[in-house]
């Protein structure tokens, strides 16, 4: 994971809806809270994806992984943990980790791969420059 300063912290607590038969979290609750993390380091940034939308853009989903490493369970308060790992002229990467946020146990480590697109034509189009501005701050350094 990247360094502190430019992991985003966002924390959840499990809802019963979000588990299975087996009293665990089921695998497809994670990736709406990968969102979540994504949207709020966004928004922490100052490019709140509602304004990127205004602007006819989009940042749509290419490429997802998931590795699933240890259960969460109902009421489990959750931190996801989201940095940005590559920012491109037309692509952005997020890093992902959720973890029971009163053990530290992983549950989830996750990349999500994003392309820019215009709205109307859902053609990658170059991320506008005083977005990148404002997310470059959060680009974990290697």
């Amino acid at each position: 994971m990247a360094a502190e300063s430019v992991v985003h912290r966002s924390q959840l607590r499990v809802r019963y809806a979000e588990t299975d038969a087996m009293g665990v979290v089921h695998h497809a609750a994670y990736v709406p809270w990968l969102e979540v993390g994504r949207v709020n380091l966004l928004r922490a940034a100052g490019a709140p994806y509602g304004d990127i939308e205004g602007r006819g853009l989009l940042v749509v989903l290419s490429d997802l992984q998931v590795r699933y490493r240890s259960p969460a369970r109902f009421d489990d308060l959750i931190e996801v943990q989201t940095t940005l790992i590559a920012l491109k002229s037309r692509q952005l990467v997020f890093e992902y980790r959720v973890v029971l946020a009163e053990q530290g146990n992983i549950c989830v480590e996750g990349t999500t791969h994003h392309i820019v697109v215009q709205r109307a034509t859902m053609k990658p189009v170059l991320f506008p420059a005083d977005l990148y501005a404002l997310l470059e701050p959060w680009l974990m350094r290697t």
